[in-house]
């Protein structure tokens, strides 16, 4: 999902700083869109008006503490399955102002999915591939995605799943 957020961001002509937890982790994010790329958001050199965080626990922490003032961060996930301890005098001085949000979904999403649909097939937005096998492999994609070790979407394929990718007439896709 951060790759997403990195090419968004970027496509709304926003400068992105991209943090990631390991160095590997920043491979490819220059060519998505990343202006620069940090290890951590205590590697910032200046607070930042907006966060998408990802990862919750100690990470979202710190980052809520380089928040400029009024600057806001969004919790979109947990990966970390950890929680989130954050020391609300330090947040005060660090960044007046400063709001954590959580993140929501409401539907219908049909609008929003028609645009990340068109970006998609314009190539302004790309969804690479990290991974992809059987669906009998599901556990080991699943164990890859909650281990970080998938840089980018995986992909099961079902047997017998062309059946479903005919266009009228019966003429596969």
């Amino acid at each position: 999902m951060g790759r997403f957020a990195v090419q968004l961001a970027a496509l709304a002509g926003a400068h992105v700083i991209a943090s990631v937890g390991a160095e590997s982790r920043a491979e490819g994010l220059r060519e998505l869109g990343a202006h620069e790329i940090v290890l951590g958001p205590g590697a910032l050199s200046e607070p930042v008006f907006g966060v998408l965080d990802h990862v919750g626990g100690d990470q979202l922490a710190e980052a809520f503490l380089r928040l400029a003032p009024g600057g806001v961060l969004q919790a979109v996930g947990r990966a970390a399955g950890l929680p989130t301890t954050l020391d609300f005098e330090a947040a005060g001085e660090a960044s007046p102002g400063g709001r954590l949000q959580n993140f929501s979904v409401t539907a219908p999403f049909g609008a929003d999915l028609t645009v990340l649909l068109r970006l998609l097939e314009s190539g302004r937005l790309t969804s690479p591939i990290g991974w992809r096998g059987p669906w009998d492999q599901a556990e080991s994609a699943a164990a890859a995605l909650l281990s970080r070790r998938v840089h980018g979407k995986v992909v099961l394929d079902v047997p017998g799943s062309d059946r479903w990718m005919t266009e009228p007439g019966g003429a596969t896709s």
